[in-house]
């Protein structure tokens, strides 16, 4: 990006083109184009610093020595720098809340899951059918995302500027720490896990505050928190489910997802899988999980792997 265009928007004088140019290029790499954009104010600031401080002195000649003028110039000098130095901060400051309020969507399909990174460094797994919704570049008094689905956030820590995280359940603040959250709002399902710091969960004028290795779980309305059954439950960022204490129809409906399959059930009653222990490796593949799940629940299945749809019998 030019550097004339970037000046330009920063004080407002460019094109509706150049505008659009610029917000494009910035959203491209906001970190890196954001210390453009600050080289260029700085530069800017030290060309008119020049300007103004290096003008020569007007000599007269047969006048008496006065520090008046001296006065005089060096406070038009301080006015000058003062406007500025406010205009420059003015004009960054409208940049940086037009950019810090624009939000950016990212949706992970069925079959996949990812890892992105925030702008302030913040690592977040999202599971396959979730979605975040966070902001090109964080404000200045909290960072704020929203998340459907299952997400995994590794935060850095940042003591002035709180991170929260917003489902359609509740408010997540936090530090600087790791947890999972899971939030289904067609299922009505929140829980919250915390593996290091310490986050607080709020609800429906309800708060509690996580240990690590505890669970908030939301139920008939309340905030319900329990210790951590099973620590291997974050192991889905590395490609591991665990099965441990899992329903069979919460277990599909992950299937479902993970694997971009749809279940059909013909069988009179819903199976039961109690699984006291045990985890699958998701790269194994949906008939390998279903094989597993026939050792401590009775059900058979049939695949049609044209539809992609398995029949539950």
């Amino acid at each position: 990006m030019q550097e004339e265009i970037i000046y330009r928007y920063l004080v407002g004088k460019c094109t509706g083109e150049e505008e659009l140019a610029v917000k494009e290029w910035y959203e491209q790499d906001p970190e890196a184009h954001q210390r453009e954009i600050d080289r260029v104010r700085f530069l800017f600031e030290g060309v008119l610093m020049h300007r103004v401080i290096g003008r020569p002195a007007v000599r007269t000649e047969n006048r008496k020595p006065s520090l008046r003028p001296l006065v005089r110039r060096v406070m038009r000098v301080a006015a000058v720098l003062a406007l500025m130095a406010g205009s420059i901060y003015g004009t960054h400051e409208h940049v940086y809340r037009e950019i810090s309020g624009r939000t950016t969507t990212f949706e992970v399909s069925a079959g996949q899951r990812i890892g992105i990174d925030l702008a302030d460094g913040t690592h977040v797994w999202l599971n396959a059918g979730s979605k975040i919704e966070y902001p090109v570049v964080f404000g200045r008094k909290d960072r704020q995302v929203k998340i459907s689905g299952e997400a995994m956030f590794d935060v850095v820590p940042d003591a002035r500027r709180p991170f929260v995280v917003e489902t359609f359940a509740s408010k997540i603040e936090v530090l600087g720490t790791k947890f999972n959250v899971e939030a289904y709002e067609a299922e009505n399902s929140f829980s919250t896990t915390l593996l290091r710091g310490r986050v607080k969960v709020s609800a429906d004028g309800q708060e509690v505050y996580l240990n690590p290795d505890q669970t908030v779980d939301l139920i008939d309305g309340n905030l319900v928190v329990t210790r951590t059954e099973d620590p291997a439950m974050a192991l889905w960022t590395e490609g591991i489910l665990s099965l441990k204490g899992v329903p069979f129809e919460v277990l599909m409906r992950k299937f479902e997802k993970i694997y971009d399959v749809r279940f059909v059930y013909r069988c009179a009653t819903m199976p039961v899988a109690e699984f006291a222990s045990g985890k699958i490796r998701i790269a194994d593949g949906v008939d390998h999980a279903l094989r597993v799940l026939q050792h401590v629940a009775k059900f058979t299945f049939e695949h049609d792997e044209e539809s992609n749809v398995i029949y539950i019998i």
